[in-house]
This record gives C-alpha cells, sequence and structure tokens, in this order.
C-alpha cells in the first residue's frame, strides 16, 4: 500500500466485482493506502465516529469495497462512489447515482475522480466569465490568438522571419 502526503485524502466505495488484477490497478492509479470491506468501514465508524476524519487528516485513501449498492448505511461518509463494469469506472454523480464521469480503468486519476464530484480535497478553479479566443481540445495556444503573423513559425529558416527577429 502507498502513502503519499501529496495527495488528496478519499473514502471511495465501490462495487466488489472485480479480479486481482482490477484490484492491483485500482490500487496503482489511487495510491490507495488501504482496502477494506464494508463491514469493517461500519464498525471503525461505529468504534471511533472520528475515523473519516482520520483519514482526511492523514491524507489517506480507503477503498471500501460494498457488497450491495442497497446498503445505504454510512454511504454520506464516501467522499467518491464507483460502480466498476468490464474495464470501466463509473462515478455516482451523487454517491447514490445516476453515474457522472466514465473512465477507463487504466486512465483513473485521483485528482479527476475528486473534482468531478466537487471534493474539497482538491483545488477546483471557478470557471473564467470569457472565453478563451482560441483553443485546440481544451489547450489555449497564445500564438494563435495573434493576428500579427508576429508568433507565426517559420519551418524554412528563423533567421530570415523579419517579423519574428523584431518582435516585441
Amino acid at each position: 500500500m502507498h502513502t503519499n502526503m501529496n495527495l488528496p485524502a478519499a473514502i471511495i466505495f465501490i462495487n466488489g466485482d472485480f479480479n486481482l488484477l482490477t484490484k492491483t490497478t485500482i490500487t496503482t492509479q489511487l495510491y490507495l493506502t488501504e482496502i477494506i470491506t464494508k463491514t469493517q468501514f461500519d464498525a471503525r465508524v461505529a468504534a471511533d465516529p472520528n475515523y473519516p476524519t482520520t483519514i482526511n487528516l492523514n491524507s489517506f485513501r480507503v477503498l471500501v469495497v460494498l457488497p450491495s449498492f442497497q446498503d445505504l448505511v454510512n454511504r454520506t461518509l464516501a467522499d467518491l462512489v464507483l460502480f466498476y463494469s468490464q474495464g470501466m469506472v463509473y462515478v455516482e454523480r451523487n454517491k447514490f447515482g445516476p453515474p457522472g464521469l466514465t473512465l477507463p480503468i487504466d486512465r483513473l486519476n485521483i485528482y479527476d475522480l475528486l473534482r468531478n464530484v466537487g471534493s474539497a480535497n482538491v483545488v477546483i478553479l471557478p470557471p473564467t466569465s470569457t472565453k478563451p479566443p482560441r483553443s485546440l481540445g481544451g489547450i489555449v495556444v497564445d500564438q494563435l490568438a495573434d493576428a500579427s503573423g508576429v508568433h507565426d513559425a517559420n519551418p524554412d529558416n528563423l533567421a530570415n522571419n523579419t517579423d519574428f527577429i523584431n518582435r516585441k
């Protein structure tokens, strides 16, 4: 199991319909501190109601394996509720459903998952009021916004591009 103080804390609920390879992949992708059953989680919360706070203060990532999605006891304590099926992970939008973000298991990222559910454990940048002038696949390229051509590439030879040489 991994511990890294730079990663955000999370209590993650997931259905138990996966094999050892999937379990290893999820552990690696999310840098899990521990994997426990729902029964173990409920017992820890009953013994110490501050158990979720302890997880957050220590930046642990605990995966709780659910026997069924019908068990709603302590469900609100989860930061994420995931449903795994055939190599895909579905994030339950409000911890009870319907599914929101869907990712292949090999593309799981703790930051993306927590941002998707609005977790306070990760930075979520506010939306901007103005749209960038141009973008490529969501990546803003400032040079494309410059209509002067000063920043245009010169594949022949930059030394011969007087606009580029005299740019300010």
